[in-house]
């Protein structure tokens, strides 16, 4: 499956990557000097602002602005240059980190000011530093002792009074904090929004249940729901909830491949798949797309449901002589002969000829 595509707007984001294998990556002092030598340097070519930073052994956090669409840019530079020299310096070669880091778009205030605090608190949680503002890899040290240097021009830690501020999150907080990384995000004009989570059992109170029932299952997965939760409010096992979901999300997956190909060209470039959807992606990929596609709608949406929109759609329409015989044939074992579709009345041509008159 496609990887989902990265939020890469201006505005706010904590940033994390680890070492493979949660090994340690910055093995002594100089080596995290290294890394905020780094990031200093990229902030010449990458315009964007450091608000906070933590350096830990294995891994780290950054809150940075952005002023221009690049942080993919700007974290691939920073990454690549780590691992070129930490793999220079070990005489060692191979991937350095766990995987493409990690982002989050902060979308208010709340969550700013909870991500900074969790940031900062990270070495009093880890046990490397007794209070927040001692350990010496993070920006609110670097404020405390005045060793901002070129890479800290913030001056959001500045507003508070650190050593009172600077406490760990209680259980509440970081709960808030969590419910806000998996909180979707869906495009506004050239901004990101928060999208509402609904209640779990608004999902499900449409007046066309068994039609809309798997797809909003999809939808509140995708929103944060556990499966566990939804099995228990619809009666089903997590087995079937977790196998229906595979289904939507391969419509879904789909209607954006056939869409990319140019496909669905009078769709707006947002529009984003739902059930209404289903009979005019069977259609389209029917009558445009390649073999294992029209294999694909088969399985997703069974045999009944494809004939029932090939018949309603497709069978009148005399420009399609030849896919229809093919798929009379082939996929619904009709015993009939090309000429069965030439003489076949054309609905569609009848409409445009009494347009016409």
């Amino acid at each position: 499956m496609p990887r989902n595509p990265r939020i890469d707007v201006v505005g706010y984001y904590h940033v994390i990557n680890r070492g493979i294998n949660r090994d340690n990556i910055f093995l002594c002092d100089d080596d995290k000097c290294k890394f905020l030598d780094i990031l200093s340097a990229a902030k010449k070519n990458y315009h964007f602002t450091v608000h906070s930073f933590c350096i830990m052994d294995n891994h780290y956090h950054l809150l940075i602005e952005t002023q221009r669409n690049n942080l993919s840019l700007l974290m691939r530079y920073v990454n690549s240059q780590y691992a070129c020299y930490f793999n220079k310096k070990m005489q060692r070669s191979g991937h350095l980190w766990q995987g493409r880091f990690k982002s989050w778009y902060v979308t208010s205030d709340n969550y700013l000011w909870l991500l900074i605090r969790y940031i900062e608190m990270n070495p009093v949680v880890a046990k490397m530093c007794p209070v927040g503002g001692e350990y010496p890899f993070s920006s609110s040290y670097c404020l405390l002792h005045g060793a901002q240097g070129e890479l800290l021009h913030s001056s959001l830690l500045a507003e508070k009074d650190l050593l009172a501020w600077l406490v760990p999150l209680k259980q509440d907080e970081l709960n808030e904090l969590r419910q806000f990384e998996k909180s979707k995000l869906v495009k506004h004009d050239d901004d990101y929004i928060l999208c509402t989570k609904l209640p779990l059992p608004d999902y499900f109170c449409s007046a066309d249940f068994k039609m809309q029932r798997n797809w909003s299952i999809y939808r509140a997965i995708s929103d944060g729901y556990k499966q566990s939760e939804i099995a228990t409010l619809l009666h089903l096992s997590t087995a079937a909830v977790s196998r229906i979901a595979a289904i939507e999300r391969a419509k879904h997956d789909l209607y954006h491949k056939i869409k990319q190909k140019g496909l669905l060209w009078s769709y707006d470039h947002d529009t984003e798949y739902d059930v209404q959807k289903s009979q005019l992606l069977v259609e389209t990929v029917l009558k445009y797309s390649s073999l294992e596609d029209v294999e694909m709608v088969f399985r997703l949406y069974g045999h009944r449901f494809v004939k029932m929109v090939w018949q309603g759609r497709l069978l009148n329409d005399l420009r399609f002589k030849r896919l229809n015989y093919f798929l009379a044939r082939v996929f619904f074992n009709m015993d009939v002969e090309a000429n069965y579709f030439a003489e076949h009345k054309g609905s569609r041509a009848d409409k445009l000829r009494l347009l016409a008159g």
